[in-house]
């Protein structure tokens, strides 16, 4: 019994140590209430999290941030998380900003291109329709030093697209992106989480610094830049896992959900 506590310790303790230098990157969609919809999150529920993150002495941090201290080793503030949102709905810029106003708090947001100040018609399956944040909100968004970075053109599934395509999707909307906030544009977010090296090569030509993505084909022993783990923040999120999904054992969330879908995989493949 004895042998076997040790064998569990050393095992936590190696964990601790291999997992140590992941930052938290946590995932939302839209902040607003709407039934049936688990990307989107309350104004409650996430002024509970932010409330949560300032008690306890986190400090938000920018995607720079992140890239600085994988990079060049700079050191990061107590208890860095990185917030993120997908896809830049308007409920970003009139429900979260104000919250992260009064916390003191930055995230970056990912719009696509070609659908700002636009309904959400790329989600052509049942979600409500709602619109997205406009140039004016875009502008506004950043002059409250929070940060913007692309979400490719029209949100494809990159990993099903030809190399002319994902030419358009990153490389064409990443200058197209610098030229109408007139800012650099260096951290990549994949549309539902999916590349694969063909979509990391073509990122890398475009001179991007860091690819987001979530946790399909995300290394957990080492950390890629151009396939940082992100963990999705459902609507239906209770408290206690929230408090663990920004602690130190976050990881563990993004192996699960990683081991989950390898598993359906396979059990596809034996049907």
């Amino acid at each position: 019994m004895f042998i076997l506590i040790f064998i569990i310790f050393c095992l936590l303790i190696l964990l601790y140590f291999k997992f140590k230098n992941y930052v938290p990157i946590l995932m939302y969609h839209r902040i607003a209430d709407i039934p049936g919809d688990r990307n989107a999150l309350s104004q409650e529920k996430f002024a509970e999290q932010l409330a949560y993150l300032a008690a306890h002495n986190y400090h938000t941090i920018t995607p720079q941030d992140l890239y600085n201290h994988y990079v060049n080793k700079t050191k990061l503030p107590k208890n860095p998380i990185l917030l993120t949102f997908d896809d830049g709905y308007q409920d970003n810029y009139t429900k979260a900003l104000p919250l992260l106003k009064k916390y003191n708090m930055t995230a970056v947001v990912f719009p696509i291109y070609n659908w700002i100040g636009k309904p959400n018609k790329w989600e052509n399956f049942g979600k409500q329709e709602t619109l997205t944040m406009n140039l004016t909100e875009l502008k506004s968004w950043l002059n409250h030093n929070l940060d913007i970075q692309p979400h490719t053109a029209n949100h494809p599934f990159l990993t099903q697209c030809n190399e002319e395509k994902l030419k358009l999707e990153i490389i064409d909307t990443k200058t197209k992106f610098e030229k109408l906030l007139d800012k650099s544009m260096d951290y990549l977010c994949y549309p539902y989480g999916f590349f694969n090296q063909q979509v990391i090569n073509i990122v890398k030509k475009a001179n991007y610094k860091m690819a987001f993505a979530i946790f399909e084909n995300v290394p957990l022993w080492h950390i890629n830049l151009f396939a940082l783990p992100r963990i999705p923040i459902p609507s239906h999120q209770k408290m206690w896992e929230f408090k663990l999904k920004v602690s130190s054992i976050h990881i563990i969330f993004v192996a699960m959900r990683k081991w989950e879908r390898q598993f359906k995989h396979l059990k596809n493949k034996f049907k």
